[in-house]
């Protein structure tokens, strides 16, 4: 079992739920014809994002993979990151996960990235809005939503 987080550029501003999931449902199908292993296609602040983690938590595959008998040496297992142009999606060993949790999204902030966090189903900005993707939130909003439509803005 892994605990899964991603960072993504925060141009890719989402104010509603199901615009995230579909947009998030087409990453992850990793149509892109990129090495997913290599940093050097993506955005530079995910490069910049990706050299600060490979030395907390190494990578599993790619040029910064420790050497076979290095593997579990750190203070992290290696976490599989799979890098595309505008995003990099995380799976950290589950024991990792709440140390490495808040590593993660102090750095996407100090790098000016969005932080998927996964576990609390929340989209972070750097600017601090958060993108609540509870199905229960979307129902509330949706609620919100017909009435203002209703009646007009208020």
């Amino acid at each position: 079992m892994s605990y899964d987080l991603m960072v993504f550029n925060k141009e890719r501003r989402f104010n509603e739920r199901n615009a995230f999931l579909k947009w998030y449902d087409d990453l992850i199908q990793w149509h892109e014809n990129v090495d997913y292993n290599d940093y050097k296609h993506t955005m530079p602040e995910l490069q910049q994002w990706f050299l600060y983690m490979k030395d907390i938590v190494p990578p599993l595959n790619g040029e910064f993979a420790p050497k076979d008998e290095d593997f579990g040496k750190g203070d992290f297992e290696e976490a599989d990151y799979c890098i595309a142009t505008e995003a990099i999606y995380v799976a950290f060993a589950w024991l990792d996960g709440e140390k490495v949790h808040q590593i993660v999204k102090d750095s996407a902030k100090k790098f000016s990235l969005a932080f998927f966090d996964i576990t609390n189903n929340c989209v972070i900005y750097p600017d601090g809005f958060v993108l609540d993707l509870s199905e229960e939130t979307s129902k509330k909003m949706s609620f919100w939503q017909k009435i203002k439509k209703a009646f007009g803005k208020m």
